[in-house]
């Protein structure tokens, strides 16, 4: 050895934290001030990779198969069971069970607590240390937190802690959130449907069998989000209780869009109010008002009574009752002829008009239409329509005006698909390739006349907001003092809108229709029919007929 070499000095540990604090570590290790044995660097360097490279591969694993890396307590094996999907027409899932893990805690198995409860808290930033402190005190087992997140499972997971739990259930999502909440209704914790389709198909949808198929709809996603944000959007407008809105394809009765304001959301089912659960299109009867009009003149067609050429005088009103006489404050005109009775919804010359048809007829042919009985529509909670006890002259009058006779939004669209679509008695459905029931009651003529009829109402009459630029529609106006206390209100109405497009030959029907719409209260007639419902359904219209067009619904009619 040469008298010059001097004695190799102690060696400095070197840690990898040193490596990570470095802002390059090969930089680090080409540092010629550090004297450090190669092969020991590259010992060091290997093993850090490779712990590395271990982690990742574990974390990889996780995610790809938690199931078979989960310590999986099933707790409650209620929610082991599965239920079908929900789909729109167009495959767009409505309803759907996913696997979610929740998290628990044995205290018994806990070996440090106090290491445990840091852990946990860099897991939950937001979590209660003194609640979870004291809960691992009581040696009772204890949820840290349901419904956990992928990386909060995977981070959980990580800490290797045995006393940690994981539990997996089956929970039903809702996708679409409120979308389409009265339609598809809810279940219970025990996976059980209590309303909606949910109920309705419940052994159908937990039918081993029928798991790995759908329940498809005749909903359109895409209409329905549409509506509903128009409806939404007149909130501010109006100031409406509620409201509800259709849109039925007219030759087959499949329901493309039901809407019922206000709604909930089926995912958060504890936020649910109890108002909130009604259909207001289904569950739902108001006296519609002027809309029922046109029932007037499909029956004078239907008897080929000779009275388009009739004038009738309505300058001086009606005296309906000893105390009730009613007017046409809203018409100037002294007469009126049979068209400009529906075009200008007059209440007087309805009357008269029934007068001319007779009692017996009307109650027919109301109930020839179905209005005397409930919509039996598969799948939703429909309402009987309530008629009058005594259909007497009194009742008849109050009728043709829309009154006196309470029905649902179903039950109205139902009956104006036959006046349009041919004469036709459809039934409707919100089931995609359901059993279709078809009864010709009513002859080409009548239907023909009524579109015409429906078509002056909004190209001349109270229906002028209905318009739709580039399409041809034809409709009739609703509006009704809403009762209470046994007398009809002088502020609060139901307001409505009923049409179908195109008028020349109507393939689909959109009903609007408002709970208590207050733009003026002060001025009655601003918050009619016309000035309400009608300008909404020529939005709706307007947006949702491209879509109707490209898609072309009855080409498998």
């Amino acid at each position: 050895m040469s008298k010059n070499k001097k004695k190799p000095s102690k060696q400095k540990s070197f840690f990898f934290k040193d490596y990570l604090e470095s802002e390059n570590l090969f930089d680090t290790l080409s540092d010629k001030s550090i004297k450090i044995v190669p092969t020991r660097v590259s010992f060091l360097f290997y093993i850090f990779l490779s712990l590395i490279l271990i982690f990742s591969i574990k974390i990889i694993y996780l995610s790809l198969f938690p199931e078979k890396n989960l310590s999986l307590e099933k707790i409650n094996k209620s929610f082991q069971k599965k239920r079908a999907d929900i789909i729109d027409r167009n495959g767009v899932i409505l309803a759907r069970n996913v696997d979610i893990y929740s998290a628990g805690i044995r205290p018994k198995l806990t070996k440090d607590k106090k290491k445990l409860l840091i852990n946990l808290r860099l897991v939950f930033p937001n979590l209660d240390t003194k609640s979870i402190k004291k809960k691992l005190n009581s040696n009772n087992f204890f949820y840290i937190k349901k419904r956990l997140t992928e990386e909060e499972r995977t981070k959980l997971w990580l800490l290797g802690d045995k006393s940690i739990v994981f539990e997996k259930k089956q929970m039903r999502i809702y996708p679409q959130q409120d979308l389409l909440s009265h339609v598809l209704g809810q279940i219970d914790d025990n996976n059980n449907g209590i309303s909606g389709l949910e109920k309705f198909f419940d052994k159908i949808l937990k039918s081993k069998k029928n798991i790995n198929s759908s329940l498809k709809l005749t909903i359109d996603s895409n209409l329905q989000y549409i509506i509903k944000k128009e409806l939404k959007n007149e909130k501010n407008n109006f100031k409406q209780v509620g409201s509800a809105a259709l849109l039925m394809n007219v030759n087959n009765g499949e329901i493309l869009s039901l809407v019922s304001l206000p709604d909930f959301d089926p995912n958060h089912p504890t936020n649910i109010k109890a108002f909130t659960e009604n259909n207001l299109a289904t569950e739902a009867r108001y006296e519609m008002g002027s809309t029922l009009k046109i029932f007037n003149a499909a029956l004078a067609f239907e008897n080929n009574l000779n009275l388009e050429n009739k004038k009738f005088k309505i300058g001086e009103g009606y005296q309906i009752t000893s105390e009730k006489l009613i007017e046409d404050k809203h018409i100037l005109q002294e007469e009126l002829s049979f068209d400009e009775i529906f075009t200008q919804s007059s209440n007087v010359g309805s009357v008269q008009l029934i007068e001319e048809i007779g009692i017996r007829k009307q109650q027919i042919f109301l109930s020839k239409l179905g209005l005397n009985e409930k919509i039996n529509l598969q799948g939703l909670s429909t309402v009987n329509n309530k008629l009058p006890d005594d259909w007497d002259h009194l009742a008849s009058k109050f009728i043709s005006y829309g009154y006196g006779i309470s029905i649902s939004p179903i039950s109205l669209v139902s009956a104006y698909s036959t006046l349009v679509n041919g004469g036709i008695k459809i039934k409707p459905t919100i089931i995609l390739n359901s059993d279709r029931v078809q009864k010709k009651i009513l002859s080409e003529s009548t239907s023909l006349k009524v579109n015409n009829l429906l078509k002056k109402v909004v190209n001349y009459g109270t229906g002028k907001k209905a318009k739709v630029n580039g399409l041809d529609v034809g409709g009739k106006t609703g509006t009704s003092r809403k009762l209470e206390e046994g007398k009809y209100s002088e502020k609060k109405v139901i307001t409505s809108f009923i049409g179908t497009f195109p008028i020349n030959k109507p393939k689909y029907i959109a009903f609007v229709l408002f709970d208590e719409p207050r733009r003026n209260t002060e001025e009655f007639l601003e918050n009619f029919g016309g000035n309400t419902a009608a300008p909404t359904f020529s939005r709706i219209v307007r947006k949702v007929s491209p879509i109707l067009n490209k898609n072309n619904y009855l080409k498998s009619y």
